[in-house]
């Protein structure tokens, strides 16, 4: 049957999966039935536009006009195109809405005032950097909004009205905090103006609340938060002054913590978290990481060592999510110990660990079979043993970050083991043994998914069946497929690795070779060949180094990968304007492209810039130079110096108005 012959009901459930660029774009040109379906009203009850700058009112008010009484949720997001037309138009024809974005955009108080007294169903807000916003407009949102459940705050105010009207802000937002009575999750991330005395009435209900970055809430603020919203499941604190005396108090008062983020706090040590450990033993979630020492930092910033783990491992055996990043203090014994008790664990980091080793990766491999993500970028120690046999037992993995980790080589990602069968000729498959797979009455329905058998010998099936006995066949274990790949500055990583990659992680969507320097087109050949699915490739390199990537690689990313969107080629000296425009004529789903200009390189800042405009007429270049960032591509050759001066540009190739 063909999906064309499938029923309407059935059409829309799968057309809500598509965001509104690709039902505009690509429904409605597809055929009559589709065309017609693109128009129903259950696939504009969520408008969700977050990061389009494109979006202008032109855009944006015929959609309110038809759909405004079925829309219940609108995220816009980063459109700055909006105006108070647009806005306005909201609270006249979305009298049902239920969701509303309007971070990072020009809203101002009078348009949002409108739409909080029009719109009055509206359960989750979010005003986050909406920076005309005056905060005595926030005073209605209790009064207009009863039912308000999510609230993601203003986080600017001009520093001169702060200082001038400080009791003034912060009584509006006690009466914010106080009077929200149905709220459950509150954002204040980065605000400024966050102080411990808006807290002091507290919410009885909040179960999550984020503090990130929001440096005028102390130790006190803490207390008050902490005793008045025991239910607090959610808190973030990261970036702030809280000490050890903070996470006292929150240990003793929210037991019921999942999620705790304490992130860069410079003042928590092992006992803050040892304490809150000891108390929250349903903790599922917890982040303590500094900064990396790739920041260029003289010294670690996390302040976490074995200590803690050990008593996290203890206390907390269905933690799920780990992240020590910058923690110099953790080594193997910590890593090891949190791998051996907490069998669920999904996710760790361990970033920046400088004694972590392959030790942590065998830990891992014996005990984490749930693991989904795994960071262990600037781990010096790793080597590519400890890697292969994380990724052959860990099938589940999804995300691996492996940069600068110079002793991975050899990528082996799958092994080979022998497995004695007894066979009858009942459990023979027809055909020959050689290459097939067999079926959970030879193998455990375990093995069965991740088994390829191979017989050397490779007997027919005949012969094979007149034996009729017990055989000792060789299989391979595929290891875990991975989404997303990054191992940028593995210097020894070459084409066998990637070969490796390419034939068992065929699901790739994301693929960082950055600094590889090793890799050439016959590696990049294998990957374009297998990874279907690719659609972010970093193929730049450092200024120091020399590629090797030439424009056979640009063929073959032309006619195989058809799903790129994103592909980096900075400090590429081998590429030529032929190759380039070979694959923007081909290649029609790049969204981004990354080149070099300049001596080194054989390109040419202005014909290259005319050649993709000649293939891609409605491009963007932003040209991005040490020297001068704000020349523009269309003006290049002003001066032979410019001509000549090396420049990373980037060309973005933006879809189509999406109405």
């Amino acid at each position: 049957m063909s999906i064309y012959n499938l029923s309407d009901p059935l059409l829309l459930q799968i057309f809500q999966f598509l965001d509104h660029r690709d039902v505009c774009l690509a429904l409605r040109q597809t055929c009559q039935q589709w065309h017609r379906l693109s128009y129903d009203f259950t696939l504009w009850r969520r408008l969700r536009f977050s990061g389009f700058s494109q979006l202008r009112n032109e855009h944006f008010l015929p959609l309110l006009h038809y759909y405004g009484d079925s829309i219940q949720e609108i995220d816009i997001s980063g459109c700055r195109g909006i105006d108070a037309l647009g806005f306005n138009a909201i609270s006249e024809h979305c009298k049902s809405l239920r969701k509303l974005n309007l971070s990072n955009t020009y809203i101002a108080g009078e348009a949002f005032l409108k739409i909080c007294e029009e719109c009055p169903k509206i359960k989750e807000l979010n005003i986050f950097d909406c920076q005309f916003i005056s905060y005595k407009v926030l005073s209605s949102i209790p009064t207009c909004l009863q039912g308000l459940r999510k609230l993601s705050m203003l986080n600017r105010l001009d520093p001169l009205q702060y200082v001038l009207n400080r009791s003034s802000v912060i009584s509006v937002y006690q009466s914010l905090i106080k009077n929200c009575k149905e709220l459950v999750e509150l954002d204040c991330k980065a605000s400024d103006f966050v102080e411990d005395d808006i807290f002091a009435d507290g919410i009885a209900n909040l179960h999550t609340l984020n503090l990130s970055h929001c440096t005028g809430v102390s130790d006190e603020g803490i207390q008050s938060i902490a005793v008045s919203c025991s239910a607090l499941r959610h808190l973030n604190i990261s970036h702030t002054y809280i000490s050890n005396r903070g996470m006292e108090v929150i240990s003793r008062c929210c037991k019921r913590l999942t999620h705790l983020n304490v992130s860069d706090c410079r003042n928590v040590t092992d006992i803050g978290v040892c304490v809150v450990v000891h108390n929250c033993h349903e903790l599922r979630h917890l982040d303590v990481h500094g900064e990396s020492w790739m920041a260029l930092r003289p010294h670690s910033t996390g302040n976490i060592t074995d200590v803690a783990l050990k008593v996290l491992a203890s206390w907390c055996p269905s933690l799920e999510y780990l992240d020590t990043t910058g923690c110099w203090g953790v080594t193997d014994d910590g890593v090891c110990a949190i791998t051996t008790a907490c069998k669920n664990l999904r996710h760790l980091e361990v970033r920046g660990c400088l004694s972590i080793s392959d030790q942590s990766l065998l830990s891992l491999a014996d005990n984490s079979r749930e693991l989904r993500s795994l960071n262990i970028s600037e781990c010096v120690k790793v080597t590519s043993a400890g890697l292969n046999l994380l990724m052959t037992k860990c099938t589940k993995l999804k995300f691996l970050k492996a940069e600068t980790c110079h002793y991975l080589a050899n990528l082996r990602l799958s092994c080979q083991v022998q497995h004695s069968v007894g066979c009858s000729c009942s459990q023979l498959p027809a055909k020959d043994v050689q290459g097939s797979s067999f079926t959970g009455q030879i193998f455990p329905k375990t093995l069965e998914r991740h088994f390829q058998c191979i017989d050397e010998a490779g007997p027919s099936s005949s012969s094979f069946q007149a034996q009729c006995r017990p055989k000792v066949v060789k299989c391979m274990i595929t290891p875990c497929v991975l989404s997303h790949l990054d191992l940028s500055f593995c210097s020894n990583v070459a084409d066998d690795s990637i070969q490796q990659v390419a034939s068992f992680c065929r699901q790739l969507t994301y693929l960082s070779l950055m600094g590889c320097y090793l890799v050439t087109d016959k590696g990049i050949g294998h990957i374009a060949k297998h990874c279907k699915l690719l659609e972010h490739l970093n193929l730049s390199c450092s200024r120091t180094q020399r590629s090797k990537l030439t424009d056979q690689t640009l063929a073959e990313l032309a006619g195989a990968c058809l799903a790129l969107k994103h592909l980096n080629l900075y400090n590429g000296v081998c590429f030529s304007e032929k190759g380039i425009g070979q694959l923007m004529d081909r290649r029609w789903s790049l969204r981004e492209l990354c080149l070099t200009t300049g001596t080194r390189t054989k390109l040419d800042a202005e014909v290259i810039c005319r050649a993709i405009m000649a293939a891609r007429g409605d491009c963007i270049g932003k040209i991005q130079a040490e020297m001068d960032c704000q020349h523009r591509w269309p003006s290049l050759s002003s001066s032979p110096q410019v001509a000549t001066m090396e420049r990373n540009i980037l060309f973005k190739f933006p879809r189509k108005s999406c109405v």
